[in-house]
């Protein structure tokens, strides 16, 4: 049975965890595991490595938006008001209804 070292751990959106897999893909042969999530990443393209880098720096103005939230928003690119506020529900921290609708303003500029 092979034994994987975890070396360190950080969060990352889903089109990190594309351009990760697919540079490990290329140094050696992916586990199952990380061939079926490689898959599912090819499935749902959302965002280019460079926009998602340009909606990262525009997250990080606001105040409260830690590296964990970008990249949670970044992964999901909630479309409305609502949606910024339920991704947020469980989360520990309480955005205003300014922020919630400054965030929702940044990704549909993103999206589009």
């Amino acid at each position: 049975m092979n034994v994987i070292e975890i070396l360190s751990e950080e969060d990352v959106n889903i089109v990190e965890a594309k351009r990760i897999l697919e540079e490990r893909k290329k140094e050696r042969d992916l586990v199952y595991e990380q061939k079926i999530c490689l898959e599912y990443l090819e499935r749902i393209p959302k965002l280019t490595q460079r926009q998602a880098e340009d909606l990262a720096q525009e997250l990080a103005k606001i105040p409260v938006m830690k590296p964990r939230y970008i990249n949670i928003v970044i992964s999901v690119l909630p479309e409305t008001e609502e949606e910024v506020d339920a991704l947020f529900s469980k989360e520990r921290t309480n955005l205003k209804k300014e922020e919630i609708k400054q965030i929702a303003e940044i990704v549909s500029k993103a999206r589009r």
